[in-house]
């Protein structure tokens, strides 16, 4: 794992975890955010992974309905554990154990028993596909990014067009004569 990114994760996880006990959503909404940028440029799995992460936790955090099912605090207190372990993990080069904290929260829906573990389910992969069009906005094509995210491109496509993401002027290339002038200069 390049530095850079293995430190910027670190942050995160940190900040994520003061932010959930504080119940502050939108630092959580920030957070997953920042690490979009990391996504784009080093395509790397584990930023994706933690962008996804933050994100679906952020919703599902926002919604206090859902702390009134029976498991909630076992949701909770499993979430706010792997998020310790993972980031003391990962500080100690302990990759292994850090994948397998992450894993631990994106499927901790399947040990619970009330409908919470279906909204959470749909949650997550509503961040994937959201996540996934933030990716596809900030550049990258619809396949690598359906595969970073292993989801569909269909559902990726469909989700942007809904969107209008696809529709974003950074998204779409320049005419052929800009780009032919724009190499031109390069070479000056």
């Amino acid at each position: 794992m390049i530095d850079r990114i293995k430190n910027n994760i670190l942050r995160i996880i940190k900040q994520s975890s003061i932010a959930i006990k504080q119940h502050n959503i939108k630092k959580l909404k920030d957070l997953s955010n920042q690490t979009i940028h990391d996504s784009t440029t080093f395509q790397d799995q584990e930023a994706i992974e933690m962008a996804v992460l933050i994100y679906s936790l952020s919703k599902i955090y926002e919604r206090t309905k859902y702390q009134e099912y029976k498991d909630y605090d076992k949701f909770n207190n499993q979430v706010q554990f792997n998020l310790k372990q993972a980031y003391k993990n990962l500080k100690n080069n302990k990759f292994k154990n850090y994948h397998k904290n992450i894993h631990n929260i994106f499927f901790i829906s399947q040990k619970l028993d009330s409908n919470l573990k279906k909204y959470i389910k749909e949650i997550i992969d509503k961040g994937k596909i959201s996540k996934a069009s933030r990716l596809y906005e900030h550049g990258l094509s619809a396949g690598t990014t359906s595969k970073l995210l292993h989801i569909s491109q269909w559902d990726l496509q469909d989700y942007t067009g809904r969107t209008g993401i696809s529709d974003v002027p950074l998204s779409k290339t320049k005419d052929i004569q800009k780009r032919l002038e724009l190499t031109r200069s390069l070479f000056k």
